[in-house]
């Protein structure tokens, strides 16, 4: 689902919208998992404020879109779920930031546009 193109150091994600990404859990938790190996459901739920039911829906859907993989186990008597970013899904949401940082500068953020200071100029 992401483009990429080719880089100094390989292939890099080109700036492509993920309509997949725009719903606020599931950029949240794809950021939140790109710098970890896995991540159990709890610790996930916990980090992004969400019910157990939010944590699930957005997951099923990035799972089946390819860019979540699902593990279910057990630590003694109890079942357990962990989750981990796939290599498509770090492509899809570094291309969505991308973008995102592409759009916030094409249209003069404050952060990229300079801007007189209105304390300053009185």
């Amino acid at each position: 689902m992401s483009r990429h193109s080719p880089g100094a150091g390989g292939d890099t994600p080109s700036p492509a919208r993920d309509p997949l990404l725009e719903t606020g859990p599931r950029l949240a938790l794809c950021a939140f998992l790109q710098g970890a190996e896995w991540v159990d459901f709890a610790t996930a739920r916990d980090a992004l404020a969400v019910s157990d039911s939010a944590i699930s829906k957005h997951s099923r859907t990035l799972e089946d879109a390819g860019y979540l993989e699902v593990r279910k186990g057990s630590i003694g008597r109890r079942p357990r779920t962990w989750f981990r970013l796939t290599a498509p899904g770090r492509a899809a949401l570094g291309g969505h930031l991308a973008w995102l940082t592409g759009l916030s500068r094409a249209h003069g953020s404050p952060a990229v546009k300079n801007e007189v200071d209105p304390v300053t100029t009185r």
